[in-house]
């Protein structure tokens, strides 16, 4: 007798009768806790379920080449480290058992940057696309902020039933994320707040209170520094506010990193003016400066470190290859070097993490970090001689 269907991991790819057997067992019209506009956060809503090829899924927290699950970026605050704690168990079922169409699906939402990405259900695609799995069965979700998309993450973990239930620290991780990104205060009221709404009835008042307590104390800070590449440092942009050819200004963006050298991110410029921005009227190519994965040691002398040595190689490295690899190429009349996406938390007081930091305002026009630095090391020192 049949308990449960299940698809083998021989098949490959779902089917529109694995779909319907799953609305089934899961009817989002009376499924409690998922569906329902009232019992959603703020800014998201439940569209459909359907199947999905997984390529066209954003898993931010798999490594390419190895194609394994990594403890950072968009999963990073989701679980702290990177996988439930269950993991390995949920594989051996789904080895064992198969995909069991009686749970909850994988949840993915379209984000604000018009990309679809995972919400829940890591490990299980994990598990699918080694595989070789091409498709999967999705609820999909859409979601007009990344505060909402937090939640909802968080939401799914502790209704949905696979077995990896997320963990003290993976709210303490998750609330420490929000703080970062300014979407509560760290004060007790506002902490006690998210973490009713992303993990209800999931812990003891006593449980819940200590992880309040580890918040407020900054524990399992883990975003102190952030990493980029370009793909994720023009996400930031447009999270941001930062658009290209907003209300037709002419003004367009570009993100680069600073660890490389110079020319060749000033070929990286030329190219894209010639090639991705052909026909436009740029007024203006903006580029900002990301600093790739920092030094761990000392983060905030590594970011500032970066940015000054391609700050000061920019305008000689220009003009040394306008003119010999791009003749009539307009990239020294319209691109100028803007600013910089922030990366180290600890200079939140002075640079916000939600704001660029830009070069053509205050000290950082006419200095570098070193000689700004230089200069108030200077003046706490002759203070001490007042």
């Amino acid at each position: 007798m049949i308990i449960t269907h299940a698809v083998p991991l021989s098949a490959k790819c779902f089917t529109q009768e694995h779909l319907d057997l799953s609305l089934k067992y899961i009817c989002p019209d009376v499924y409690p806790g998922l569906y329902a506009k009232s019992d959603l956060p703020k800014n998201i809503e439940f569209v459909k379920r359907k199947i999905m090829n997984i390529s066209d899924i954003v898993i931010d927290d798999v490594d390419d080449n190895a194609n394994k699950f990594a403890s950072h970026n968009q999963g990073a605050f989701i679980r702290k480290f990177g996988r439930g704690q269950f993991a390995d168990d949920v594989h051996a079922s789904i080895e064992e058992q198969g995909f069991k169409l009686c749970k909850v699906p994988i949840s993915v939402a379209y984000c604000p940057n018009k990309l679809v990405k995972i919400l829940d259900g890591r490990t299980r695609l994990e598990k699918l696309i080694k595989s070789g799995f091409t498709n999967v069965i999705v609820d999909y979700y859409k979601c007009d902020d990344y505060d909402s998309f937090s939640k909802m993450a968080q939401l799914h973990n502790s209704v949905s039933d696979p077995s990896s239930p997320h963990t003290k620290a993976d709210i303490v991780v998750n609330c420490n994320h929000a703080i970062d990104e300014g979407w509560i205060h760290r004060k007790y009221d506002d902490i006690l707040a998210r973490v009713k709404e992303i993990a209800p009835n999931s812990f003891s008042k006593q449980v819940v209170n200590k992880i309040i307590l580890n918040v407020l104390e900054g524990a399992g800070h883990t975003s102190g520094v952030h990493s980029f590449t370009d793909a994720k440092a023009t996400d930031w942009l447009k999270r941001n506010g930062y658009h290209d050819n907003e209300k037709g200004n002419g003004i367009y963006y570009k993100a680069i990193g600073c660890g490389s050298a110079v020319p060749a991110g000033i070929t990286g410029v030329a190219k894209y003016l010639q090639r991705d921005l052909v026909g436009c009227n740029v007024k203006e190519l903006r580029v900002v400066l990301h600093t790739d994965t920092l030094d761990g040691s000392c983060p905030e002398e590594s970011f500032k470190g970066k940015i000054d040595r391609f700050r000061a190689n920019w305008d000689r490295s220009l003009d040394e290859i306008k003119d010999t690899f791009f003749p009539g190429s307009k990239i020294s009349r319209v691109a100028r070097l803007y600013g910089a996406v922030p990366a180290v938390v600890a200079l939140a007081e002075v640079y916000a993490m939600d704001k660029l930091i830009a070069f053509h305002v205050g000290k950082l026009k006419d200095k570098l970090f070193s000689e700004i630095d230089a200069e108030n090391n200077l003046s706490r020192h002759l203070e001490t001689f007042e």
